[in-house]
């Protein structure tokens, strides 16, 4: 299934038919408390994490932001992540997002994901994360191609 949805779209291109679940959890940096902006689309994914802080700064003239991500699942996730840049009106800098970020979340455990935006003209941000069902390294799809050409 696909949709779209305001600050947030899901894309994703994989091997062996490991299609991951295209809903997940996303945050908007806006004015007030990030919790107010915290939007759930897979509800099994949203009780496994949990966006515990968002941090921003200026950094030469760009917005850099932390995002603290904390797992409340026993068992590794394999999930991605992306972030999307917009201007002071609220429009996508249109280019400049992110590629999808590839992110194994251990059990219990915390990370911070790292954005910074691609030009001073952005003072806002979405981010977005989604489960992706098995990862899938370099080397795998290298080795499908190089089958499929013998």
């Amino acid at each position: 299934m696909k949709y779209i949805v305001p600050m947030c779209a899901v894309l994703l291109l994989s091997a062996c038919a490991t299609q991951p679940d295209t809903s997940g959890i996303a945050v908007e940096q806006n004015k007030g408390n990030f919790n107010d902006q915290l939007r759930v689309d897979n509800p099994d994914l949203g009780e496994k994490l949990a966006i515990t802080d968002v941090k921003t700064r200026q950094t030469n003239q760009l917005t850099d932001v932390v995002v603290t991500l904390s797992s409340q699942y026993k068992k590794s996730q394999y999930l991605q992540y992306q972030f999307k840049w917009f201007d002071k009106d609220g429009f996508l800098i249109k280019g400049n997002h992110s590629p999808w970020q590839p992110l194994t979340l251990f059990g219990f455990a915390k990370t911070q994901l790292p954005g910074l935006a691609p030009s001073s003209d952005a003072v806002t941000f979405s981010l977005a994360i989604r489960k992706v069902s098995t990862p899938v390294s370099y080397t795998h799809l290298r080795a499908h191609e190089t089958r499929h050409d013998l």
